[in-house]
């Protein structure tokens, strides 16, 4: 499975006061309008690009960003992209994802800025794109190539005001082809030993982990050396406690909201119920995700809970299976879609950039990403049976189709990671409280808005 981000402010670092830094300033020589005001009515499409549209540039070379992530998936769209509109070389450059976060801010405001890149959703990233006018809106290209159907409520996590202060409302700056979601992995034949269903709701997950340590099993997996994975795990109980909406509402800063409820609080006081009560593999702190999810696929334990990104190494899909957060919460976890992909508000190709965008995003493509390994949000066949892939399917489509994904916490502010992370780590280890924490996170949240 493609591992991608999923903690995206913890990457931008010192990168953070830049991007706040250029999020106060307009593109060279154009104002705070330039996004909302970038595309002229030429540019304008109503149906999929054609090649005659794209032909009408003559030979371009179209400039593109990607995260090294998605490799894969480029070296089989590009040749299918320039098959299409014969008349553009793609010139294509992998970052990693901390040097794309580091560098796509300054790369976009310069006079070479690449006609497509990808960002990142949130404050830090898209937010001072739009922000400083860099972006171009793509409310037609995700109505052209039927996007908006298939990304349902999600949508919210692409959209924008035109002056990059209100997130998840307004127009569509960026267009993501995959879901990534927060589940539960299993053992299929330890499950059916201690004579367990797959648990589908916090009762049945509790009552299967204490059965798991019964029988003297490690219960659940976890590798947080990382300091996310025990944030994510938490997103299992918390979507299955609290409503999804109220979480998206928080992360995406609307008026009013709050992390500090009695459920949240009820949330973490249980992952710190698991911890104590011996239900989680000891030395989690000190085990990276990576190795904790190998050891899982070696064998190792009945649950693992984390993205649907790990299933390249818990593979095997008639020892293992994968399935969406927990009924209580309508299959609410962290997740969302990848990495956005962005059309330069200053491209001189603009026509041959919404072209690629939207093969990127579209149905027809769907089936390439899933070859890939790729979960995406368009339907597709269920693929090769005897791998572990078709239950991602399913479960993204349950996820999207119920409570949907909660997004990711550090989303909230461009210090989230740190503030949320730290303060989990001291409560499991019992240095502090559910109390404290849920202060120390809206204590963060209040001052990032209220800048």
């Amino acid at each position: 499975m493609h591992p991608q981000r999923r903690f995206g402010v913890m990457a931008i670092g010192a990168a953070a006061a830049a991007a706040l830094a250029l999020a106060g300033c307009s593109a060279p020589g154009g104002s705070s309008e330039t996004a909302s005001d970038s595309a002229s009515t030429s540019d304008q499409i109503t149906a999929p690009v054609t090649a005659d549209q794209v032909a009408g540039l003559g030979d371009t070379t179209l400039s593109v960003w990607a995260d090294q992530g998605e490799q894969d998936f480029m070296e089989a769209l590009i040749p299918a992209y320039e098959a299409k509109y014969p008349n553009v070389t793609v010139d294509i450059q992998y970052k990693s994802f901390n040097d794309l976060m580091a560098t796509v801010l300054n790369a976009m405001n310069s006079s070479d800025a690449p006609d497509v890149t990808q960002g990142n959703q949130g404050w830090a990233t898209d937010g001072a794109l739009v922000s400083a006018g860099l972006l171009r809106p793509l409310d037609d290209v995700a109505a052209a190539y039927d996007y908006e159907s298939a990304a349902g409520d999600s949508i919210t996590q692409l959209q924008w005001s035109s002056d990059g202060a209100q997130f998840g409302t307004g127009s569509i700056y960026g267009m993501s082809p995959d879901n990534q979601m927060v589940g539960i992995f299993y053992n299929k034949t330890k499950l059916a030993a201690l004579g367990l269903d797959v648990p589908r709701t916090l009762a049945d997950l509790d009552a299967a982990l204490k059965a798991a340590k019964a029988a003297g099993e490690t219960p659940l997996v976890l590798g947080n050396s990382d300091k996310a994975s025990a944030m994510q795990a938490l997103s299992l109980i918390q979507g299955a406690l609290t409503p999804a909406a109220d979480t998206r509402a928080w992360i995406t800063g609307a008026e009013g909201a709050t992390f500090d409820v009695p459920s949240n609080g009820e949330a973490i006081d249980h992952l710190a119920g698991w911890v104590a009560d011996g239900l989680v593999s000891p030395g989690y702190d000190g085990t990276s995700p990576d190795d904790a999810a190998a050891a899982f696929a070696g064998g190792e334990g009945v649950f693992f809970i984390g993205g649907n990104w790990y299933a390249g190494t818990i593979a095997d899909g008639s020892q293992f299976g994968f399935t969406a957060g927990l009924k209580d919460g309508d299959y609410a976890s962290s997740g969302s879609f990848g990495l956005p992909w962005h059309v330069s508000a200053k491209s001189d190709a603009t026509i041959a950039a919404l072209a690629f965008v939207g093969m990127v995003n579209s149905a027809d493509t769907a089936s390439t990403l899933a070859s890939v390994n790729r979960v995406p949000i368009h339907a597709v066949d269920a693929g090769q049976p005897g791998s572990i892939f078709p239950d991602l399917l399913t479960a993204s489509a349950e996820q999207l189709d119920n409570g949907g994904p909660l997004y990711w916490y550090d989303w909230a502010t461009d210090t989230m990671f740190d503030t949320f992370t730290s303060g989990l780590q001291s409560v499991l280890a019992g240095q502090s409280s559910s109390s404290e924490l849920l202060k120390q996170i809206q204590d963060d949240w209040t001052t990032f808005h209220t800048k």
